[in-house]
């Protein structure tokens, strides 16, 4: 009896060395693995898309060089060009699929139903983000900075890219085989606006800030809404330009037209800026208050 506790000890001290090891790994790199980036999803030719040959031309120079680890999004991995000029972001796939032994598990009809409404949510998620990848490119190119957009898998597009993920490994990538967007680097709003503060250059700060806010007016005008409108977290400058970082949010509702805009998402961001500004660049605030109230006299605010 004493043999076979012991036994039983070892075993379940060796299943819990391997589960540990397992999160240690999945803690030290955000989680990202191949598995974790690689999908089942079908052609969809909804998802195909025409790219300028220009751009083109410009991803074969992004993509001859290994990529670094640099952060983990909502929605994907991201990863930075040698040259620092370029972002290679690939999906969380594993967040958009369910455990395949869920997923087939029989349940009583009300957690079949509870499964269903689960699943079709996640389908949801995928379409309403590949949608929004698609706008980013076809209709926001110059306000995005995306050259490449591959929502396809198993189309012609024959190259291997070296990644090094967050803990310095080397993974060989065949592109083909997931799905992946290719974005130029952009400077973070903050951290734009506070090198300006930081030379003095108060002025291209305030026209920073008036493009930022012209930008998100413009993109309502053209029927698109953003999910997450925070214009320091998910916005940047290239050459002095504004540009959206986060292309997973571009939304087209009917409801959410103009007059949601001016009534709905300009107090969005005017609760996440404002804030920010105050805390890192006070002399900014009454231009921020100025440009959203010019915003607000357009409609009637409720």
């Amino acid at each position: 009896m004493k043999s076979f506790i012991n036994k039983c000890l070892i075993g379940l001290l060796a299943v819990a060395a391997v589960v540990g090891i397992e999160r240690l790994s999945h803690t030290l790199t955000d989680g990202f693995s191949y598995p974790n980036i690689t999908s089942s999803l079908p052609y969809n030719p909804k998802w195909d898309i025409t790219f300028e040959p220009e751009d083109l031309l410009e991803l074969e120079t992004a993509l001859d060089q290994p990529f670094s680890y640099l952060e983990s999004g909502s929605q994907s991995y991201v990863f930075i060009s040698e040259d620092n000029n370029y972002i290679l972001k690939f999906f969380k796939h594993k967040r958009w699929r369910m455990n395949p032994l869920y997923e087939k598990l029989p349940l009583p009809k009300k957690f079949a139903e509870k499964r269903d409404r689960w699943k079709r949510k996640k389908k949801e998620t995928v379409a309403s983000t590949f949608g929004s990848c698609k706008i980013a490119y076809t209709i926001f190119k110059n306000e995005t900075g995306v050259i490449f957009v591959h929502l396809n898998k198993n189309t012609p597009f024959d190259h291997t890219i070296i990644l090094k993920d967050r803990i310095g490994l080397k993974h060989h990538i065949q592109l083909e085989d997931v799905e992946f967007v290719v974005q130029k680097k952009a400077i973070p709003t903050g951290e734009y606006l506070l090198s300006l503060k930081e030379e003095g250059r108060t002025q291209e700060a305030e026209e920073a800030l008036k493009e930022l806010l012209a930008f998100t007016e413009m993109r309502a005008k053209k029927g698109f809404s953003d999910k997450d409108p925070h214009l320091i977290r998910n916005f940047g400058f290239i050459d002095g330009k504004a540009v959206e970082l986060d292309i997973g949010g571009f939304h087209r509702d009917p409801k959410k037209n103009l007059e949601y805009f001016y009534n709905h998402e300009l107090k969005k961001i005017h609760s996440k800026l404002l804030p920010w500004l105050q805390e890192n660049y006070p002399e900014l605030v009454p231009i921020a208050q100025e440009e959203l109230q010019n915003s607000k006299a357009t409609v009637k605010i409720n």
